[in-house]
């Protein structure tokens, strides 16, 4: 009696280029696609730095485009919000033609910064020149501790 064993080829000689070629081609299709996605609707999150001295930590984020009323900042116990908003409306009108075309856009984008402390609201400065946004938050009476570590 021969075993199922018998009936399976010894190797397998399948050609897989056909598979691995599609596979490509549709990584490259969606790859693709949502690039425009991105660049359609402007997706990408601002760029947000922070550095920190002995005495604050510095955050900025370039919002170019952008005006002061549109920028919100929240503070939420250790985190800092920075929120933006923006609302265009378009409209044509052709009085001849009774033509009349209106497009909207809204756009509300966000980032967060976490830092190791409560952030002091009264003493957190910010400005908004040139499309920066510049956020001064100092430290006071940290409570972080550093430990010795021992072999």
């Amino acid at each position: 009696m021969a075993s199922n064993k018998d009936k399976l080829p010894s190797k397998f000689d399948i050609d897989m280029t056909p598979l691995h070629d599609f596979m490509r081609q549709m990584d490259s299709f969606f790859n693709h696609s949502f690039k425009h996605i991105n660049s359609q609707f402007n997706l990408r999150p601002f760029w947000v730095d922070v550095r920190e001295t002995d005495s604050k930590f510095i955050v900025e984020a370039e919002l170019p485009g952008y005006k002061r009323d549109q920028i919100e900042l929240e503070i939420i116990g250790n985190q800092l919000r920075i929120g933006v908003e923006d609302h265009a409306v378009i409209e044509e009108k052709n009085n001849e033609d009774t033509y009349f075309n209106k497009q909207q856009s809204y756009q509300k984008r966000e980032r967060f910064v976490t830092l190791p402390f409560e952030i002091p609201k009264r003493e957190t400065k910010a400005s908004f020149r040139d499309g920066l946004l510049k956020v001064t938050i100092p430290k006071r009476h940290s409570e972080r501790k550093y430990l010795d570590i021992h072999e």
